[in-house]
């Protein structure tokens, strides 16, 4: 495995358990949708002699997904992500009509951009506003439920 891949997939490890602590749900479904997509990608066989067809498929189905989110959701962060997601499937696209393209620029440029977007739903879940939990942790009294005489 080559240091890039192995730099990548730690950073999306991150990413996915940042989104499961401290993320909503948009968070935690993006980092599902990713880690699914990179699994997909994983399992194709790449020989850098045809398009890895399948794991085309799967980015431009993550790209589906975080249009649909920023459009949805509203969030400017799902925006962010799907402008990388959008550069993953540019550099596909190149890498299709010039097969002949050196190997080393198509990798690096393809996990420039996935780092982008992994970056992207980092800086979401920990930038995250979180809200006072009233369940007496902490120092903040429940509230009170009426019930009192």
């Amino acid at each position: 495995m080559s240091p890039i891949y192995i730099f990548t997939l730690s950073l999306l490890a991150l990413a996915a358990l940042l989104a499961l602590v401290r993320g909503s749900g948009w968070e935690r479904s993006t980092a599902a949708v990713l880690v699914l997509g990179w699994t997909l990608s994983w399992l194709t066989p790449f020989d850098f002699k045809t398009p890895p067809w399948p794991a085309i498929i799967a980015d431009a189905c993550v790209f589906l997904f975080l249009l649909y989110g920023a459009l949805q959701s509203r969030r400017l962060w799902m925006a962010v992500a799907a402008g990388f997601q959008c550069l993953v499937l540019a550099t596909h696209y190149v890498f299709v009509e010039r097969l002949d393209l050196d190997n080393w620029a198509y990798i690096s440029a393809y996990y420039v951009w996935n780092i982008g977007v992994i970056g992207t739903l980092c800086a979401a879940s920990l930038l995250r506003p979180r809200k006072a939990r009233l369940s007496g942790r902490l120092g903040v009294p429940k509230e009170d439920d009426g019930q009192s005489t």
